[in-house]
């Protein structure tokens, strides 16, 4: 496991600084609106156990999984049911002005039929935030993850005897400052990735080590509210991926910029939001490879027709990392649309769809990606949810390079214990 130096920050610790933004009121605020999802439930929440200055929230997720497709092949589909075990617990302080939080989660999947398809996943991490003073706000955090590939996804995952194991470790830390109707934010993350060989079904050993590679990726972001309920910003964010075992391949090395300027909002109890729009860049150390350049999109919209119902759009465009041997990165383009209906109180339902298309640089190659996601779930009481998830996942690969299409329906029944 390798972990580089240098300041950056990446699109997740972006995320974060803006949540604590939201969370930090004033001219910033932007919880005027809450969401089917977000509304607290005190008489189905379990509150966890108070211990000192702690809060422990322990939880047992059971999940009774049935798969069409466990292989995600276009041909000779294998179906197979999964029992998938996944406890976990989150900590978090009761301090009235800094902040701690950690989490460790643990997921087992075990499969009825194909044995070998059996696997575990574990990941750790914490977060701690300061109040300086002074307007000024900082959180620093760290996370491990051990990991496996969904046989969904690109590359050699389709074709390997086993899922593909790899593992991610990462560090961050972000600072703030808020003062009047301005708000300046930035940070940095260091991420690291260390992939498996994997055998192949034809007895052939494909070298994953040209995939593991150290991040180094950072944000600045300047904000300017014009009302308590709208604000305009400017953001910058850097990547720079160094493969640290290129071995026969292509060297992948690369860095790139993505500039842009939105707003965020939320407007009377009509809608709530961030858009941001600009233009994105990515070089790459290899000469074979063609520079990367175009219209860059980040955006999420919620509109609340009723206090009952949440109708979620989502958009985005940026580059993303390639599973696949001889390619850098792909443009990632989707979009997605989602309700979240609270039937009764206890009971929500839920429907998203999702498109994607991926375009891969050095290799001929283009993935067209849906999803569909059917949900209900039912808060028994404090301690007890039941939930019914149908997916269906659909894959169109075309191109030279391309991989066989599939489409894949699972059907899941959870059971949530909590405490």
């Amino acid at each position: 496991m390798r972990l580089v130096g240098g300041v950056a920050l990446v699109c997740a610790v972006s995320s974060l600084a803006i949540a604590s933004a939201q969370d930090s009121g004033g001219m910033f605020n932007r919880d005027r609106n809450v969401s089917v999802m977000e509304r607290v439930r005190p008489e189905y929440r379990s509150g966890g156990i108070q211990s000192g200055a702690f809060v422990y929230s322990p939880v047992l997720n059971t999940q009774l999984e049935l798969n069409d497709n466990i292989f995600a092949t276009g041909s000779n589909e294998q179906s197979d049911g999964i029992l998938v075990f996944s406890p976990s617990l989150n900590v978090v302080s009761t301090w009235s002005r800094h902040s701690f939080s950690a989490d460790a989660s643990l997921s087992r999947r075990e499969y009825f039929d194909f044995s070998d398809e059996s696997v575990t996943n574990a990941s750790v991490s914490s977060d701690v935030g300061l109040d300086i003073g002074r307007g000024y706000t900082a959180g620093f955090g760290a996370s491990y993850d051990s990991s496996h590939e969904p046989r969904t996804s690109a590359g050699a995952a389709g074709r390997a005897a086993d899922p593909i194991s790899y593992d991610t470790s990462g560090v961050y830390a972000t600072l703030r400052r808020e003062v009047g109707r301005t708000r300046i934010s930035g940070g940095f993350a260091l991420n690291s990735f260390d992939y498996d060989d994997a055998l192949l079904n034809n007895g052939v050993v494909a070298d994953q080590d040209d995939r593991d590679r150290d991040e180094v990726l950072a944000d600045g972001r300047v904000d300017y509210a014009i009302s308590p309920d709208t604000a305009i910003f400017g953001r910058v964010r850097y990547t720079n991926q160094n493969y640290t075992n290129p071995g026969l391949a292509l060297a992948r090395d690369q860095e790139g910029f993505t500039f842009d300027v939105g707003a965020s909002f939320d407007l009377s109890n009509l809608a709530r939001g961030e858009l941001g729009i600009g233009y994105l860049t990515r070089s790459f150390d290899e000469t074979a490879f063609d520079d990367v350049s175009g219209l860059s999109v980040d955006g999420q919209l919620e509109w609340f027709p009723t206090p009952l119902i949440t109708v979620t759009l989502a958009a985005g465009r940026s580059v993303q990392a390639a599973a696949i041997a001889n390619s850098p990165a792909y443009v990632s383009t989707t979009i997605s649309a989602g309700a979240d209906y609270e039937l009764r109180r206890n009971i929500i339902l839920s429907a998203q769809a999702s498109f994607g298309d991926d375009d891969y640089e050095g290799v001929d190659r283009n993935d067209r990606r849906s999803d569909l996601s059917l949900r209900a779930n039912y808060l028994m009481n404090r301690y007890v949810g039941f939930s019914v998830n149908f997916l269906n996942s659909n894959l169109d690969s075309t191109g030279l390079s391309g991989q066989p299409d599939f489409t894949v329906n699972r059907l899941l029944f959870g059971v949530v214990l909590q405490r």
